[in-house]
């Protein structure tokens, strides 16, 4: 009987272990984070895009994006379709690194005139906004990534020349598990 005892307290204890430290890796992720990142390889149907993030919780975070899209267009009338891709995150708070993916559902590529340049080849902003299909360990969720993407250009030989890209959102990540 006292070994059956030790046996359930030892269950009970182990247990509890199991979901403190749940609680621990769910806690490294915030609801938000406010992302910056530049843009690493380019297509016309799909862009890759590395950078960091602080969350809402006080943990940093590490992101690669590669956002698969229709053409770009310079109408905002018309903005590219979303047509894919993933994230994949990093968060790390308080000595613990919890990892996060994600895939892109849908979502637009917008020009946004407001924030563009005027001049024949200025800057171009386009307002990235895509749904996310989320997981982080066990748990699954829904998310946005909503960022800021400029063209940043350049007049060369009377060509004009995208030379950067970059990205920034405030929040730029926005996580529902």
């Amino acid at each position: 009987m006292i070994g059956a005892r030790r046996s359930l307290v030892a269950a009970v204890g182990a247990a509890a272990l199991v979901a403190v430290a749940a609680v621990a890796a769910w806690a490294a992720i915030s609801p938000t984070y406010t992302v910056a990142g530049i843009e690493v390889a380019a297509t016309p149907l799909e862009g890759t895009f590395v950078g960091t993030g602080t969350g809402s919780s006080g943990d940093k975070l590490v992101w690669k994006a590669v956002v698969g899209h229709t053409p770009l267009s310079t109408n905002p009338a018309t903005p590219a379709t979303i047509t894919g891709g993933s994230l994949t995150a990093a968060s790390y708070f308080d000595g613990t690194l919890t990892p996060l993916t994600g895939t892109f559902t849908g979502g637009t590529v917008t020009f946004d005139p407001a924030l563009s340049s005027g001049a024949a080849c200025g800057n171009q902003v386009f307002d990235v906004s895509g749904s996310l299909a989320v997981a982080s360990g066990s748990s699954t969720g829904t998310g946005t990534f909503d960022v800021y993407l400029t063209h940043h250009r350049v007049s060369l030989f009377g060509r004009c020349i995208t030379f950067a890209a970059t990205v920034r959102g405030a929040p730029g990540l926005s996580l529902s598990f």
